[in-house]
């Protein structure tokens, strides 16, 4: 993957790379996801602990993908999966969360693979931890950061 590729979420934050090292893989894989145009982007489905992140191939390493403007990191919480109707490859994300709501049309090889990738999502959105703040606390590095700081100079004092 690329070092210098990030990814702005809804609520402003930014992941990393280094943020995909925090948790657990369940799945990865080859998808499509269609534009508002109707093309499909090929696309590396990575679902992790509480977050798919939906990465493009560049100059031969993975960058986060971009398109619509929509996030490429897809929180777990509150995600909502549909099939599409009258098409047997496809299903729906839909993110539910407080930042507003997204959509993606996702396709695969075949009707088999799309219900595993929906099992899987599926499982993986009921064993997510359920906080809106999220797996994204940046907040919460901040403080421990600056505590550590507190200590240092506590120390040096």
């Amino acid at each position: 993957m690329d070092l210098k590729s990030s990814s702005k979420l809804k609520n402003g934050l930014t992941f990393r790379k280094e943020d995909m090292l925090q948790r657990q893989l369940h799945l990865e894989g080859t998808l499509c996801w269609k534009t508002t145009s109707g093309r499909l982007k090929d696309v590396l489905a990575v679902l992790l602990t509480d977050v798919l992140l939906l990465l493009q191939e560049k100059d031969q390493k993975y960058v986060f993908a971009s398109v619509d403007s929509k996030p490429p990191v897809i929180s777990l919480q509150k995600l909502i999966v549909r099939e599409v109707a009258n098409e047997e490859k496809a299903m729906f994300l839909i993110s539910a969360s407080l930042q507003g709501p997204e959509m993606y049309e996702i396709y695969t090889s075949s009707k088999e693979d799309r219900n595993s990738w929906m099992t899987h999502i599926r499982q993986a959105v009921e064993s997510c931890p359920d906080e809106e703040e999220g797996p994204f606390s940046e907040v919460e590095e901040e403080r421990k950061v600056a505590e550590a700081r507190a200590m240092r100079l506590r120390d040096f004092q």
